[in-house]
């Protein structure tokens, strides 16, 4: 267990947390921390599970097992692979541009892996530091995305917050959200599946915000093309953030990675 310690400051300074912060999540001291970073001790072993869930990692790349080896824009593109959500070769996207790989988020289909993604997208708005007071799903793919995300800022950062997600077609009320009505003002966090072209997704904002009067205080998605990224900063003034885009999944082909 020697190199433990190192890996878990690493593994706390990827994440942009203090010792603090971590030691407030496992519900032990910051001083423990302070002594596993510098060697002095180690964590008792029924705190591994609970540390490797945290940070999302396996135990055994907790005990530094590829963890060296992988980034975590890697790990994600490679849990993509694994579960199918990524394939790679030849395909022919819906505005006819070409494509060496396709993303599918249809193919999250289990709870483990609907809560893994929720992870990432937790791990996205933290180190990216978005304030917002609500987490909005636009239907249909980032429903569960959105709902994923919520529990994990809860569960991994403590984070309270609101939440509630689109309809395509208005209620018997003439309602179009569902859960907590964002107020004139609040700062809304959209999650989605993916954007391309963007102009779906542009539309869809449009009618959101003019409903809500809301602000958008960010766009997170699995994947990003331009210019649909750029679309939809310009028309809403906000940022999309995706947890990988083209020159990651690039990077990871030309690496062997997937």
């Amino acid at each position: 267990m020697e190199e433990i310690g190192t890996n878990i400051r690493l593994l706390r300074k990827t994440k942009n947390i203090t010792q603090e912060e971590l030691a407030n999540a496992l519900h032990i001291s910051y001083q423990a921390i302070s002594k596993w970073e510098n060697g002095s001790s180690q964590p008792d072993i029924a705190l591994l599970p609970a540390i490797a869930n945290y940070f999302g990692v396996s135990i055994d790349e907790l005990f530094g097992f590829k963890l060296q080896a992988m980034t975590n824009k890697e790990r994600f593109i490679r849990f993509m692979a694994d579960t199918g959500v990524l394939s790679v070769g030849e395909f022919t996207l819906r505005a006819g541009d070409k494509c060496n790989y396709y993303i599918n988020s249809e193919n999250f289909c289990t709870n483990a892996q609907i809560a893994k993604l929720g992870e990432f997208f937790a791990d996205c708005i933290r180190e990216n530091h978005i304030e917002f007071d609500c987490i909005v799903g636009m239907a249909y793919h980032g429903i569960s995305f959105a709902s994923a995300t919520a529990i994990a800022l809860y569960q991994k950062y403590g984070i309270t917050t609101n939440f509630c997600h689109d309809r395509k077609v208005n209620d018997s009320r003439g309602r179009m959200v569902c859960g907590h009505m964002p107020q004139a003002g609040e700062r809304i966090i959209v999650i989605d599946d993916l954007v391309s072209s963007g102009r779906t997704l542009t539309e869809r904002l449009d009618h959101l915000v003019s409903e809500t009067k809301a602000n958008i205080a960010a766009i997170l998605v699995i994947a990003q093309k331009e210019p649909g990224a750029s679309l939809l900063e310009k028309n809403h003034k906000t940022r999309v953030l995706s947890v990988i885009n083209d020159e990651d999944i690039s990077c990871a082909l030309r690496d062997g990675i997937i």
